[in-house]
């Protein structure tokens, strides 16, 4: 049985991993901002097969911090750095951390990013993320195996930021001006993340360059929002407004930052993964979609 140590284990995706992993025949050993920061750190990861690090400061669309970037940096790069150490001081051979496909940039070409698309850093999240792999890299490849995986947006139940309004907003049942957002957009389940993130853990080899992972399908957020509707039964009430009068839109809101995560593509066409790890994506969009909407709506 594997014992695999988890960090950010109260988030979202840290959550949901820390339930499912019993269920894989792993221990699961949740790791507290307490710990992380203590002297203590290395004993708690002895006897550890992997630590999979999902601890961070992550991306935030009102950031009331004075200086953003240097708390991304002092998190996502610093706390990094901390649990890399704690693994090779503890004897753990295997990290995971989980990154973002953002460090390639906000759109993606017509054809999608691959594995070996060049790094294009957009905000203060992605750039601390890409200098964390950066310093993975640099200090510790040679004494720890490890894996980068870069997710794009994760949906699920709890997930938090845009995907939890569009699917709020959805099942309010309000019309929507989100009828003319057609931009290819990649996602991920969840238990899709969580499958992949066991196997970076747990398989005999891997590869050392970052991996893109993403569910198979691409969809849109007008159809993402016309699928949630459909699996509740519901009337999709979306209809159509000119990019131009959303902006002008967001901007007076206070939110033009979440403009280029409606109107621009953002496709993965990643295939390390598949090659290094041996994984594909098991759960499907559409019943990872009813699952979410399900659990959401019992909690509106």
């Amino acid at each position: 049985m594997k014992r695999l140590a988890v960090s950010g284990a109260t988030g979202f995706v840290g959550g949901h991993l820390s339930r499912w992993l019993p269920s894989q025949q792993c221990v699961a050993q949740p790791l507290s901002r307490a710990m992380i920061g203590s002297a203590d750190l290395p004993v708690a990861l002895r006897g550890m097969d992997a630590v999979i690090h999902l601890a961070a400061r992550a991306h935030r669309l009102r950031d009331a911090a004075t200086d953003p970037a240097r708390e991304f940096h002092e998190v996502n790069v610093g706390i990094t750095r901390v649990m890399a150490q704690a693994c090779v001081s503890a004897g753990v051979k295997r990290f995971v951390f989980v990154s973002s496909a953002g460090v390639l940039g906000s759109r993606s070409p017509t054809d999608g990013f691959t594995d070996a698309s060049s790094a294009a850093p957009h905000d203060d999240y992605t750039r601390s993320k890409l200098a964390a792999e950066q310093m993975l890299t640099t200090e510790f490849g040679g004494r720890l195996e490890v894996v980068i995986l870069r997710p794009p947006m994760v949906y699920g139940p709890g997930a938090p930021g845009n995907f939890d309004r569009i699917l709020k907003a959805v099942l309010t049942g309000f019309p929507l001006p989100l009828g003319g957002l057609r931009a290819p957009r990649s996602l991920i389940s969840v238990r899709n993340l969580c499958d992949v993130m066991l196997r970076a853990a747990t398989c005999s080899s891997v590869e050392a360059r970052p991996m893109l992972v993403s569910d198979r399908e691409v969809t849109s957020v007008a159809e993402l929002a016309a699928a949630i509707a459909e699996a509740v039964g519901r009337r999709n009430r979306g209809f159509i407004v000119p990019p131009s009068m959303l902006s002008a839109a967001l901007k007076l809101a206070g939110r033009s930052g979440d403009l280029h995560r409606l109107l621009e593509p953002f496709v993965l066409r990643g295939s390390l993964a598949c090659s290094s790890l041996g994984w594909s994506p098991e759960f499907e969009f559409a019943h990872e979609l009813e699952w979410t909407v399900r659990a959401t709506g019992r909690g509106i």
